[in-house]
Parts: structure tokens; sequence; C-alpha cells
């Protein structure tokens, strides 16, 4: 059938390998399609696949993480055609074991669930530089903060509050990564409130600083 579908950040859309893809007039061209094409998939993979229902939006923090580390490694010049298969295995069992109808009866709620944490991924990535509170998460989605609190921990295994800290870290990562801006103002657009804070968050959950991220990141590149 014919339909046409528009993709935007911070989605992730996996499409078939035949469909036809144009970009809107100043709209940003930057993204990632990756075709999951027989050749490439193993056995398991081709006879789950075709139960997959078509035309279904979902929260996936699995394909997300595949993604942002797709980006991580593409920057760095690291993927060659080994990489790209097993990630493409890998991606597309991930699919046909969640959203195939082998995978069993979804939650009654789980459409409403999924929904809810698109909007949230989609506000949190249009704010990313504002201070967002849980509150305003939880209005955003008519719930309390309290209620919503535990929902979203529910579905993710993280708190509002580690999600938004965690989106930040891996939008300033991909600043440090793709851009020459002061660390400063890295810091700032991805919403933290001083130099401080950005250097000690980013070296919580990566490991080391903004500053050293970025020198090994250039290491690699040249």
């Amino acid at each position: 059938m014919s339909r046409s579908i528009l993709i935007g950040a911070p989605f992730v859309a996996v499409i078939p390998a035949a469909a036809t893809l144009a970009t809107i007039a100043d709209s940003d061209p930057n993204g990632w399609v990756i075709a999951l094409k027989s050749r490439v998939l193993g056995q398991v993979s081709q006879e789950a696949f075709s139960t997959v229902p078509k035309w279904t939006t979902s929260w996936d923090p699995f394909l997300r993480e595949a993604v942002d580390t797709l980006c991580a490694l593409h920057s760095a010049n690291l993927i060659d055609a080994a990489c790209a298969d097993a990630f493409a295995d890998v991606i597309s069992v991930h699919i046909a074991l969640r959203y195939g109808h082998c995978a069993g009866v979804a939650e009654p709620d789980a459409p409403r669930t999924r929904q809810m944490l698109t909007r949230i991924e989609l506000f949190v990535h249009e704010h990313i530089a504002e201070s967002i509170l849980v509150e305003q998460l939880a209005v955003l989605v008519h719930m309390s903060a309290s209620n919503f609190a535990r929902v979203f921990k529910a579905a993710t295994g993280n708190s509002p509050h580690l999600y938004v800290t965690l989106a930040r870290v891996n939008f300033a990562r991909t600043m440090l990564c793709e851009e020459t801006l002061p660390l400063a103002e890295v810091g700032a657009r991805a919403g933290f409130q001083t130099q401080q804070h950005f250097t000690d968050v980013f070296h919580r959950y990566t490991g080391v600083t903004p500053r050293i991220f970025r020198l090994a990141h250039r290491n690699v590149t040249s």
C-alpha cells in the first residue's frame, strides 16, 4: 500500500527497505536510515520479522540506545561491514520479539503509556536547554506528579529526573563530538546551570570530564 509518513528527531523509524525517502524543505537532513535487508539477517530474524505489525509507534529505549551507539561509532569512524551486520541482526531480533505477534498480549494500558512516553521524550528534546520539572511533565500528560513518577519509573526503569539528566548528558556528548563550541556553552545548551555542575554530572555518567571526552574523540577521529 502507498503511504507517506513524516519522521522527525528525536524519533527512530524502521521502514521498508524499498521505501522512497525525501526531505522537506528547510528541515534538518541529518538522520539515520537502517535498512534491515534479508541477506544480513539471521534465520531467527527472518522467520519472526514477518509477524511484526506495520505502522506502529512505541516508546523503545533499546532502539534509542542502539541509534545513539551507532551515531557515536560513526562519529569515531569505527563502523565496518561486520559491525553494521551485527547491529542489523540484533535490532531485527529485538523488533521481532517485542512487536511480533509472538510477543504475547500487551497490557491494557500499554498504548496509553507509550503515547505518554513519546510525548515526554519530544518535550524533553525540545526543551533540553531549559529547567524541566517533574511537575511540568506530569501536567503535560494530565497526571499528578506522584502518579506520573510512579508510572514513568515502572515503564522505563528510571525516575523522570534521571531520564532528563541522561538526556542532557547524551545531548552534550553529541555536541562535544560534532561541534567546537566552548565547554561552557555546551553545558548551557544541554541545560546545565553551571560549568561545574555540567562537569560533575557528565563525569558521573560517562567516567570522564567533558574536556577529556572531547580530546579523546578528536584523537580517535584524527
